[in-house]
């Protein structure tokens, strides 16, 4: 299906500081919790716009499983970004500027509290069921 699954020993999460949509700055590199989600798309993407509501559902299910998922709109123009961002809540952090160079999108990050990169794919798994979609990505 064209994704692959890469697990990069000794990679980080990019310590660099986007701002959200109504909540300040954030590392891209924090996570709260255990386990994190990270996931990049970009407004002119067709495949991160189809996968919207699924990550969503994910997003929701993780947080019941004691994983934070964070999404990170980006590549395109402020404008553009905040107005995707909005389907995703006002935590949503914005990288127009492209400071995050993320290769295609939509790209999921499973990160853990150090911000060492444990995971890291490109696409979205193809199941509307968030269970079999986190289960796709190594998650819970």
């Amino acid at each position: 299906d064209g994704s692959h699954h890469d697990t990069h020993g000794g990679a980080l999460m990019p310590d660099i500081l986007l701002s959200s949509l109504r909540r300040g700055m954030d590392s891209v590199a924090s996570c709260p919790t255990k386990r994190c989600l990270t996931v990049y798309v970009a407004p002119w993407c067709g495949h991160c716009q189809a996968a919207t509501p699924r990550i969503i559902a994910v997003r929701d299910y993780l947080e019941e499983k004691g994983v934070t998922t964070r999404v990170v709109v980006g590549k395109d123009s402020a404008e553009a970004c905040g107005n995707y961002a909005e389907s995703f809540g006002p935590d949503t952090l914005l990288d127009p500027q492209g400071a995050w160079p993320v290769g295609g999108v939509p790209h999921f990050f499973i990160s853990d509290g150090s911000g060492a990169v444990l995971r890291h794919q490109g696409g979205a798994p193809d199941t509307e069921d968030p269970a079999a979609f986190a289960a796709a990505l190594g998650l819970p």
